[in-house]
C-alpha cells in the first residue's frame, strides 16, 4: 500500500479517490494529521442545490402631488339699486305770485345715489387631498436551474448490492 502526500481538498474528510486506481481516501483537516485509509465503512456525501428567495426594497418610482393655478373667467350677477331723478310737470290754474321774477331766485337741488360693485377676490379651501402608501402582498413566482448529485453504483464482476433508501 503507498502513501499519498499530505494534501489538503475543500471538504476536509470527504472521501474521495486521487485517480481511477487508488482506493478512496480521506484526509483530515491539515494541521498534522496523516492521511487515512478508508477501507470498511465509508460515507459518500450526496448534495443538490435548492432555490432560496432573498428579498430587497427598491425604488420603482415615485408620485409627485402639486398644485397648478388655473386662470378662468367667472361672472356675477349683482342686484344694484340706482335713484333717478323724477321731474313731473302739471299745469296749474294761474294765480298771482309772489315777487318779482328776478327777486326769488330759488334753486332745488336733489342728491341722487346709486349702488356700485366693487369685486374683492379671497380664498377658500375647496377640496383636501390626504396622501399616503399602502402595502399590497402579492406572490412572485421565480424558478432557476438547480443541480443535484446522484449515487452512481458501478459493479465489477458478480457483485450483491443491497441499496437502502
Amino acid at each position: 500500500m503507498t502513501t499519498q502526500p499530505k494534501h489538503e481538498h475543500p471538504g476536509g474528510d470527504v472521501p474521495h479517490r486521487h485517480n481511477e486506481n487508488h482506493e478512496l481516501a480521506a484526509h483530515g483537516s491539515g494541521r498534522g494529521s496523516a492521511d487515512r485509509r478508508v477501507t470498511d465503512e465509508q460515507t459518500l456525501q450526496l448534495r443538490e442545490e435548492e432555490l432560496q428567495a432573498h428579498k430587497e426594497s427598491v425604488e420603482t418610482g415615485r408620485v409627485r402631488i402639486g398644485k397648478d393655478v388655473v386662470e378662468e373667467q367667472q361672472t356675477l350677477e349683482v342686484p344694484v339699486t340706482r335713484e333717478e331723478v323724477t321731474i313731473e310737470r302739471r299745469p296749474v290754474e294761474r294765480r298771482p305770485a309772489e315777487g318779482s321774477i328776478d327777486q326769488n331766485n330759488q334753486t332745488i337741488r336733489v342728491p341722487v345715489h346709486e349702488e356700485q360693485v366693487q369685486v374683492d377676490k379671497r380664498a377658500v379651501v375647496t377640496e383636501e387631498i390626504d396622501v399616503g402608501k399602502r402595502q399590497v402582498q402579492e406572490t412572485e413566482r421565480v424558478s432557476g436551474t438547480v443541480r443535484r448529485e446522484e449515487a452512481r453504483v458501478e459493479r465489477d464482476g458478480d457483485v450483491d448490492v443491497e441499496d437502502k433508501r
